[in-house]
């Protein structure tokens, strides 16, 4: 089954995005799987709540690990021919290298790494940061400088583990006829 992710910072649109091109064009062919971290053990609203207590960083990065892959593998052994994501395990990268010290991240960057290795995305679509739904309706860190942090880091991380993805444009309208037309061909 291939996978496509669409992934980027909190609040940037990535489940209104999917839940609009699912009312579009859902069928039996593309499953899309939305992610939710809501029933987190560990509250994770405040990026500074997490630096000043290693350890709820480390727990809520294991707990949303398990739950990823928990999922990836269900995915692999389900029928279909694409499965559309929100949240991938990249952001399991993403969040504890801009939180954690560098001595924690090498067994976390080790493991989705080997996972990836033999259970590629097929392409992931990065939705950029979005100021305007952050304001409106985030519930996590509403930090400016916070959020260019999580932006520069899903981008780097994405080169260094050579995955393909496109950086989809700010505009919604745009992200969904970009990727319905992909979803379309594929």
């Amino acid at each position: 089954m291939k996978k496509i992710v669409i992934t980027g910072p909190h609040c940037c649109g990535k489940s209104t995005v999917i839940r609009k091109i699912e009312e579009d064009i859902g069928n039996n062919n593309i499953k899309f799987i939305q992610f939710s971290g809501k029933d987190s053990p560990v509250d994770y609203s405040s990026s500074q709540k997490l630096k000043d207590n290693i350890k709820s960083e480390i727990d809520i990065t294991y707990y949303m690990i398990c739950k990823l892959l928990e999922r990836e593998v269900d995915i692999e052994y389900n029928d279909g021919n694409l499965a559309v994501l929100d949240r991938c395990l990249i952001d399991q990268l993403v969040y504890p290298s801009v939180l954690l010290d560098e001595k924690y991240l090498n067994d976390i960057f080790g493991y989705i790494r080997l996972w990836l290795e033999f259970h590629p995305y097929t392409h992931v679509f990065y939705v950029p940061k979005n100021y305007e739904l952050l304001e409106k309706y985030g519930t996590k860190d509403k930090s400016k400088e916070y959020l260019d942090l999580i932006e520069d880091k899903y981008l780097e991380i994405l080169k260094k583990l050579n995955i393909k993805y496109t950086i989809l444009p700010n505009n919604q309208d745009d992200q969904i006829s970009i990727l319905k037309k992909f979803f379309m061909n594929n």
